[in-house]
């Protein structure tokens, strides 16, 4: 799921441009890292989409938005369920005019069911812009709306220091390997005081809150691609199906068989 629409400028007369993404079963759709002059706007619909942007790999269930300011550079790739293929989610294009009040870096937003019942009517847009006064006040309420959207809680800073980027990138593709932080010191030539310490001043999180992160992630995929709970707790190295359980409820308020049920 990426920009199809990299040479479209955006104007006065086509403000915003709403365009609906699809994927095959299963199968996702890999951009390259790209950036534009509008702001851009990522919402699953089903399955989950991964955004890398701002140093931070996020990933999207329903009911969250990707925010990615003007000239940001960024890619995305969107999963789609092997149960459910067809309708992914939508991108929106937004002319920078009106990405005034958003946040300046890229971040992960909640979607209110009042701005996702606007988005339904905003997709069928014969061309995906408003052509009247009343698509423009639609338009406005929404983009109200997510002007005053709640941040999420589920993303994960990449740090920037080399050696650290090389292990949190290993946990995030791996989240249930329990190498622990004295291996991971000796690997990377510092005390483990040093590692905790550079970690958490790059990432805002300590080493052991990004892994459950980066777990939560993974088995959001997981549930989305049709795998029980039961197969994500155990392949995500859990020691137990309950815990499991009750970090998700905790993090993200439900639990993992009502999020693959209804998508989050």
């Amino acid at each position: 799921m990426g920009n199809h629409h990299s040479d479209k400028r955006l104007d006065d007369a086509t403000p915003i441009y709403v365009a609906a993404q699809h994927t095959d079963g299963g199968v996702g759709i890999n951009k390259h890292p790209h950036f534009h002059p509008e702001g851009q706007m990522y919402i699953p619909v089903q399955g989950v989409i991964t955004v890398e942007a701002d140093g931070n790999r996020q990933v999207l269930p329903p009911g969250r938005m990707a925010w990615i300011p003007p000239d940001v550079v960024h890619l995305a790739a969107a999963h789609g369920s092997s149960l459910k293929p067809g309708l992914a989610g939508f991108t929106i294009h937004i002319a920078p005019a009106l990405c005034v009040g958003f946040p300046e870096r890229a971040q992960v937003l909640t979607v209110s069911d009042l701005a996702r019942s606007l988005l339904e009517r905003m997709c069928r847009w014969p061309e995906g812009t408003p052509t009247d006064a009343a698509g423009r006040r639609l338009m406005n309420v929404f983009l109200d709306e997510m002007r005053a959207a709640d941040a999420d809680p589920l993303h994960l800073t990449m740090p920037r220091h080399p050696r650290l980027a090389a292990m949190a990138a290993a946990i995030a593709e791996d989240p249930a390997d329990d190498t622990d932080l004295d291996a991971w010191a000796v690997q990377l030539g510092w005390s483990r005081r040093s590692l905790t310490r550079h970690f958490r001043n790059e990432t805002g999180m300590s080493v052991v809150a990004w892994r459950q992160v980066a777990r939560l992630q993974k088995g959001m995929a997981l549930l989305n691609g049709g795998a029980s709970v039961t197969t994500v707790a155990i392949s995500l190295g859990y020691d137990s199906v309950s815990s499991f359980i009750a970090l998700f409820r905790r993090i993200l308020g439900t639990t993992p068989a009502r999020f693959a049920e209804f998508g989050g």
